[in-house]
């Protein structure tokens, strides 16, 4: 073969060579463009099955690509209008959102935002609105940064939008409706308990005047067909507000003295109720100042000792009050309402306790009529339990307890001055034995010499007996009410007795206020102090140290644990504040203090007081304040003082403040407390409580001072 035939055959070779590459890579063209067509294929078909209205803006020349859904959903096809941002201007969006819609992208844009969402208003062919919600993502920025390309998804959002109309006008007119509700509750259970409450006490007033056995008849019928509908609005009402979950506990201080005594006047007094006896039994230690719904803790005890009467067919209730449980932050109150009337079958009160969770959803006929629903309800907002024994003809014992805050009123004790009381004798007279046994108990626990009748003609045997021997009451403890010959008769009796060497002093329990009982019986005016019920230890130690401190001759008998040495050292050389606008006033504390070489300075109106306390070199170890001053009283001062308004130091903030005020009204002692003062006297001023006081607080300063040094 020649060197020329070699050669044509490998060019043959190598263009074969050559057209085979070449046909390798037009296959792989030809596959890589079916394989385009294949995925532009399928997004167009993708594009158009979608119910989304897909765009494409290419910012620069304004022009807009709009798939057939984004048209079909406004009722266009193509070639109905040009693509571009005039036809989305001039017809797709609503002419209220352009201005706004155009502002965000421009905003996006100039802010080099990657994406966009928004909601707006669409205009369809027909006219109607549509609510979309767009999607949109910038590309290809130009040389300066600005988006140049943005694709974006419109999705139809009117169903929503309207739904959510629906359920806002829905929400408004159940929000309307509620208010309504709850303005009506509120209104009628004025306009209904304000004349009913008219008149039940109209019908207690009638009771005193002159009425035959037939009017008198009548009378009770109505008072206690008033009573019984004034229980069924309260608990109509209660339920309502359960139901609508609107029972929000208030967490206020109170005094639980003050509580009780309310309480005891409410049913004592009251038209229905007005011949039972209740009975309190408040343990020694349950704290006095607590903080909790005094209001809703009334509601619960009312009702539960209103049901022991209505149903028990019982004169006398006995509530008891203990503590029982305590930790820093609260204290745990443990409350018993017990009647001994005619209790309950086994099944009744099977029934009863599976109805004492109050459920909304139960049927009408499920409510529970006695109203203890509710009472365990409260109960359970105030973190206790709620049981109930009872057995046939052997009584009812209800027992909740409920969960208080401290009261930073209770730390805060007012005139402390222990006696020693061991001579101090006190006759108890009172015809039903269990109160007599809690009142002699309270008595007997600040160490008074206690004796107990149970009638007034033996109480005043036993008057003259211990008179004659010797021995005599220095003071006589009465109940009110009691059957054949009332207190104040026993009082006219003592008071008028001349055989009596020495008078007693004789005090009143009662559950009507002194204006009251003075009003209808002229030997109101010779009792000599009244006691509300029920008879807390600490008030029946205040009534008997101010007796004391009247008094020379029991003074003498009853000396103070604070040895007069004591006193003596902790009073010598201390620098006292009075606060005081009368003059002769002024002169009698002074005189009274220097007597134990107190150096006084005086102020006569709360603005004196604060400025000396501001400019003073020498700090003052207490101020003595009168309550009623012109121009500033004592309780702004010591509101001022408290909330260190002072412009000096303010090692004066926590001085100890002493109320001293010429009446001793009702409240004067918890208004006081509540401004933060430390102590309160009664004037004239008592020279003995004075020191006393003074020493006591003074004391209390020292160890503070001296575990602050430490």
């Amino acid at each position: 073969m020649s060197k020329k035939s070699v050669h044509s055959d490998e060019s043959a070779k190598a263009l074969a060579a050559k057209v085979l590459l070449l046909e390798e890579q037009l296959a792989s063209l030809k596959r890589d463009y079916d394989h385009l067509v294949d995925i532009d294929t399928r997004h167009q078909y993708a594009m158009e099955a979608t119910n989304d209205g897909l765009w494409d803006w290419h910012i620069p020349s304004g022009k807009i690509y709009f798939n057939r859904s984004y048209l079909r959903m406004l009722g266009y096809d193509y070639g109905d209008l040009p693509g571009d941002i005039e036809t989305l201007r001039g017809y797709f969006i609503h002419p209220d959102d352009v201005s706004n819609m155009l502002s965000e992208y421009q905003t996006a844009i100039a802010n080099h935002r990657e994406s966009l969402q928004l909601q707006l208003r669409m205009l369809h062919r027909n006219g109607d609105t549509i609510w979309v919600h767009s999607k949109a993502k910038f590309f290809e920025p130009d040389e300066r940064g600005f988006a140049s390309r943005c694709v974006g998804v419109n999705t139809d959002i009117s169903d929503f939008i309207s739904s959510r109309e629906e359920l806002l006008s829905a929400k408004a007119q159940a929000d309307l409706a509620s208010k309504t509700k709850s303005e009506f509750l509120a209104r009628i259970s004025h306009e209904i308990r304000t004349p009913m409450n008219a008149i039940i006490g109209i019908g207690y007033l009638m009771q005193d005047t002159q009425l035959d056995e037939q009017q008198q008849s009548y009378l009770t019928s109505i008072n206690s067909a008033a009573d019984s509908l004034l229980q069924i609005i309260n608990q109509l009402l209660d339920f309502s507000k359960i139901e609508t979950g609107r029972v929000i506990l208030e967490y206020a201080h109170f005094d639980l003295d003050q509580f009780f005594e309310k309480m005891s006047r409410l049913f004592e007094i009251s038209a229905l109720h007005r011949t039972v006896d209740i009975v309190y039994d408040i343990k020694p230690e349950v704290p006095r100042f607590l903080r909790g719904d005094a209001s809703r803790l009334s509601q619960i005890l009312g009702h539960l000792i209103s049901n022991a009467f209505q149903y028990s067919n019982t004169n006398q209730v006995i509530v008891r009050v203990a503590r029982k449980t305590q930790s820093q932050k609260q204290v745990v109150l443990e409350f018993t309402v017990q009647d001994s009337g005619l209790g309950m079958t086994e099944e009744k009160l099977a029934h009863i306790r599976e109805r004492l969770v109050f459920n909304k959803q139960a049927a009408d006929t499920e409510k529970n009529t006695y109203g203890l629903g509710i009472c365990s309800h409260l109960v359970h907002l105030m973190h206790g339990d709620f049981t109930i024994e009872s057995s046939l003809n052997k009584g009812c014992k209800v027992t909740f307890s409920a969960a208080f805050e401290h009261s930073h009123l209770g730390e805060k004790n007012l005139i402390n001055h222990p006696r020693d009381l061991n001579n101090i004798r006190a006759l108890i007279v009172d015809d039903n034995t269990i109160a007599r046994t809690i009142i002699a108990s309270t008595a007997r626990s600040i160490r008074l010499q206690v004796d107990e009748s149970d009638n007034p003609a033996s109480a005043i045997e036993r008057i003259r007996k211990a008179d004659n021997l010797g021995q005599p009451y220095h003071f006589v403890l009465l109940d009110y009410r009691m059957p054949a010959m009332n207190g104040l008769q026993l009082t006219g009796l003592i008071k008028s007795d001349r055989s009596l060497k020495q008078q007693p002093h004789v005090f009143l329990i009662s559950a009507y206020h002194r204006d009251e009982i003075s009003s209808a019986d002229p030997n109101a005016i010779l009792v000599d102090d009244f006691l509300s019920k029920p008879v807390s230890e600490s008030r029946l130690f205040d009534a008997i140290s101010q007796a004391i401190g009247r008094e020379q001759l029991l003074q003498d008998i009853s000396p103070e644990v604070v040895t007069p040495t004591d006193i003596e050292e902790l009073l010598e050389n201390a620098r006292i504040l009075i606060a005081e606008d009368n003059v002769v006033n002024q002169q009698v504390i002074r005189g009274i203090l220097k007597k134990k070489k107190i150096t006084t300075v005086i102020a006569t109106n709360g603005i004196e007081a604060l400025k000396l306390l501001e400019t003073t070199s020498e700090p003052f170890d207490a101020i003595l304040m009168d309550l009623e001053m012109p121009e500033m009283d004592g309780l702004e001062a010591t509101r001022r003082i408290r909330a260190g308004q002072l412009r000096a130091s303010s090692l004066q903030q926590n001085i100890p403040i002493i109320a001293v005020t010429a009446q001793a009204m009702r409240g004067d002692r918890e208004r006081c407390l509540a401004v933060g003062m430390n102590g309160y006297l009664s004037k004239p001023v008592n020279p003995e409580i004075l020191y006393t006081t003074l020493a006591d607080i003074l004391r209390k300063k020292k160890v503070t001072n001296d575990n602050a040094n430490r």
